[in-house]
């Protein structure tokens, strides 16, 4: 007498629950790392922006023999304490750190996003025609993602004199 074995083609309703089962735990383990893996994702775009605007304004002013600017407008004036606001890389023929209506606006990037925070000690970063910066402009940013929780570490970018740029990590942005 012959045994013949069946081949199944489908799945057994316990195996369908296992299988539920760890899928249901892997997605919630994962989902707990979401909002960290979201605001270093934010942190490294807009840094990376912020590097390249300032790489652009350098290279610009080198290759235009002129003046260009740095910073976040409010009422065509930079100011300090906006840098979480909308920036502007623009022409500045008269060096006076303000949008004048003979002078052109370059780019403009983003806002930082309303849970970061972002900032410089100089009101603006004015490069000169030979790639540096005017006066004493130089000083480093400090991005830090979710800055309510301060549980991340942020980036800072720095800014030397000669207008050359070297970013790290940070941990100033972590409540002690």
């Amino acid at each position: 007498m012959r045994l013949s074995i069946l081949k199944s083609k489908g799945v057994t309703l316990l195996e369908l629950m296992i299988s539920m089962a760890v899928i249901s735990i892997i997605t919630q383990l994962s989902m707990w790392f979401y909002p960290d893996f979201l605001a270093k994702n934010r942190l490294n775009n807009h840094v990376n922006l912020l590097h390249r605007n300032i790489n652009y304004g350098r290279l610009y002013a080198i290759e235009n023999a002129t003046y260009v600017t740095l910073c976040a407008l409010k009422e065509s004036q930079c100011t300090k304490s906006e840098w979480n606001s909308q920036m502007s890389l623009f022409i500045d023929k008269d060096k006076s750190t303000t949008l004048d209506d003979d002078e052109l606006l370059l780019s403009t990037f983003d806002n930082v996003h309303e849970a970061d925070t972002l900032e410089y000690p100089r009101n603006a970063i004015t490069f000169r025609p030979d790639g540096s910066l005017n006066g004493f402009q130089n000083g480093t940013f400090i991005y830090c993602p979710n800055s309510d929780k301060a549980n991340l570490e942020g980036l800072a970018l720095s800014v030397s004199q000669t207008g050359r740029i070297r970013i790290k990590s940070t941990d100033k942005c972590q409540k002690k």
